[in-house]
């Protein structure tokens, strides 16, 4: 299992539409929390530059000499001028869930079926699904944002006895739904701390260190124990960057 080493120089490099920004971008942060659904992702470029604008879709990745990690995959939500920077909200795949007006209308189908039919409205093809074999006697809603019905329908599936379930969207903003036991978690590198050498802080449920591809419900060996990913917190600043990893009990 690869560690996390001391890393003295991280960079932030950004893809808008495909293209590597000219200007580099000074700050990036993104938080993900296990059971819910969206992120929260700024970035920063200085003041005067005109990278970025609502609608552009975006890539951020953090490089060192030995690699270049993808660590956000979605779009520019909104785009202004703060405090000396020009600030870019982003946004993933949850934004289409959530500007995607959907009617439910529904007997005697399988739940499989209704979240196909909710992403392909969405627009949404990069998924990863496990979906309960449970069939809906009847499956109604009014018109309402693709989210809100897919929130339904796992209160729907809960009744039925299926539990765990969960949604959201990875750092290449590939759709997951399942539970922690199939496609219901982010997956990637197990990566290994230690309070010696790379936790610059901790307590017992949190760990500070330098950044890593890592999102919640991912795996991480603490001191040599096995602990759950329960929320990231990362900011990337020059000199200054550092992952907060909150961190559930052991994991088998």
């Amino acid at each position: 299992m690869p560690s996390n080493k001391i890393i003295h120089r991280q960079t932030l490099e950004v893809e808008l539409n495909g293209q590597l920004t000219d200007t580099r971008a000074c700050r990036f942060n993104l938080v993900t929390q296990k059971g819910f659904s969206s992120v929260f992702a700024t970035l920063h470029f200085p003041a005067g530059s005109k990278d970025g604008k609502k609608g552009d879709t975006i890539k951020v990745y953090i490089a060192d000499k030995e690699s270049k990690d993808l660590y956000f995959t979605g779009t520019v939500y909104n785009a202004t001028e703060i405090d000396n920077y020009r600030k870019l909200f982003l946004t993933d795949g949850y934004w289409k869930l959530c500007h995607t007006s959907f009617t439910a209308s529904y007997r005697k189908e399988k739940a499989s079926s209704i979240v196909s039919d909710v992403l392909d409205a969405a627009g949404v093809s990069e998924k990863s699904v496990t979906v309960p074999d449970v069939e809906l006697a009847r499956f109604s809603t009014k018109e309402l944002s693709a989210h809100l019905v897919l929130d339904i329908l796992l209160d729907a599936l809960e009744e039925h006895g299926a539990k765990d379930i969960t949604y959201f969207f990875d750092e290449k903003d590939c759709f997951h739904f399942g539970t922690p036991k199939d496609t219901g978690k982010n997956t990637g590198k197990t990566f290994c701390f230690n309070t010696k050498e790379t936790i610059f802080s901790h307590s017992a449920d949190w760990i500070e260190t330098l950044p890593a591809p890592i999102r919640h419900s991912m795996k991480v060996t603490v001191d040599g124990v096995s602990k759950e990913v329960i929320r990231t917190d990362l900011t990337v600043l020059e000199g200054v960057s550092r992952l907060i990893l909150h961190i559930g009990g052991s994991c088998t």
